[in-house]
């Protein structure tokens, strides 16, 4: 039940960073300026941060089962859209289709965890959700990048919703929300919780959520996961090719270090947590591994190594992967109630940043443009670059004191006496 989830979301993250590989041939077809190009790209968050919400009300109304079904369908959709628009316009709504869709895959397939999986593995089972996710981000890499040379990057992305149809029938003749319905022992919190809380109003039942704290939580989800996907989903090949003069295929690779490291990340501090029993901490520490990483980016200290600026990419994406522990975090503080939705929320606020920095970066990039143009795309210099990392470095650093300002939370785990002694 998990893996169908989990490969549905594994095509979304593909999707969401596809503009990274293929910038090259996205500015010189569709988005001509750094501004244009990072509005394409963020199209996609745009429909995904909209669609968050009511798709977590929607999950714990009705059930993911019925929502990954239709979301899978519009995915291949928008997807097939995408690849053959021959308009900015065309190609927007293509990718929008596709994140309104695929903000249904992470809500789904943590409300599925909480069925499937019992509450002290949670946080650990959400990162392993993010490093199947990143696997998605990984092809949309080298890998991508190897097969539009060979085959043109139209076919290619067209192909991939070929891989979105069969995770389609495998939903349609598989999925299942809950393990009672197959003979199983569930582990949904209350038995009967989600069938009282659909007699509840929406307003009645968030209303009573700690709000303080679950918005600071939220804002301090907004910076860690959109930086990340800022670098590896659209401005980090731009970044290498121009300031080290490399192929378009090793910056593809080098980018790729950042969601490989996010997925090992997702792998530490998820068990971490759930081995401790504590959320804060470890959220905190990422946060501000994220934050080193993108001042040191800011100082121009590594542009003058390749291996440096690589290294500073693994440590920022690693760091990244504490993000794993806020869905976690969110879920403890208000007891279990809506998971789906409470997961919405937390996503929403990540989806946020993503949503904001990548524009924002490009019309940073486009202010400190010099004028130069090559092939008939504009080239940036290191100075407009280290602009935008000092932009994003700031934001960082506020989203962090939001951090350390939210009321720490215990894990069931650690409530019922599950965790480690040493936590």
């Amino acid at each position: 039940m998990w893996g169908l989830a989990a490969a549905f979301y594994l095509f979304g993250f593909f999707q969401r960073v596809t503009p990274a590989a293929l910038a090259q041939e996205l500015a010189q077809e569709l988005a001509p300026t750094a501004t244009a190009l990072g509005w394409l790209s963020a199209t996609y968050f745009y429909c995904y941060a909209v669609m968050q919400l009511p798709a977590g009300l929607l999950a714990d109304r009705f059930g993911p089962r019925r929502l990954f079904i239709a979301a899978t369908a519009a995915a291949v959709a928008g997807t097939l859209l995408f690849a053959w628009a021959e308009t900015f316009a065309a190609a927007a709504v293509g990718r929008g289709i596709i994140g309104a869709a695929a903000a249904v895959g992470w809500i789904g397939m943590l409300k599925l965890a909480a069925h499937w999986f019992s509450p002290q593995k949670f946080a650990s089972i959400s990162g392993l959700s993010l490093t199947v996710g990143t696997i998605g981000a990984v092809l949309a890499g080298f890998p991508l990048r190897l097969l539009s040379d060979e085959y043109g990057w139209r076919n290619v992305v067209a192909g991939s919703a070929g891989f979105a149809a069969l995770v389609l029938l495998g939903m349609l003749f598989i999925l299942r929300d809950d393990p009672a319905e197959r003979g199983y022992r569930s582990w949904a919190p209350a038995p009967q919780t989600d069938d009282a809380l659909a007699k509840i109003s929406v307003w009645d039942s968030l209303r009573t959520l700690p709000k303080k704290d679950l918005a600071l939580l939220c804002l301090g989800q907004t910076a860690v996961t959109g930086s990340v996907v800022m670098m590896a989903g659209l401005w980090g090949v731009p970044f290498l090719t121009t300031l080290f003069d490399v192929s378009s295929r090793t910056a593809v690779g080098l980018t790729s270090l950042i969601p490989i490291g996010f997925a090992a990340g997702s792998l530490v501090f998820g068990p971490w947590s759930d081995r401790t029993g504590r959320r804060k901490k470890p959220l905190l520490v990422g946060t501000l591994g994220v934050f080193a990483g993108f001042i040191l980016l800011a100082s121009g200290i590594s542009l003058s190594s390749l291996w440096a600026t690589a290294a500073l990419l693994s440590m920022i994406g690693i760091s990244s992967g504490s993000m794993v522990v806020a869905f976690a975090y969110g879920k403890d503080l208000v007891g279990g109630r809506r998971t789906a939705t409470i997961t919405a929320l937390v996503n929403l606020s990540v989806t946020l940043g993503s949503l904001g920095l990548q524009p924002l970066f490009g019309v940073i990039l486009d202010w400190q443009w010099d004028g130069l143009v090559v092939e008939g795309v504009r080239r940036y210099d290191a100075t407009a670059f280290q602009w935008g990392f000092a932009a994003t470095a700031l934001w960082l650093g506020l989203t962090a004191i939001a951090q350390w300002k939210t009321r720490d939370a215990v894990s069931p785990a650690k409530t019922l006496g599950l965790a480690s002694p040493g936590g």
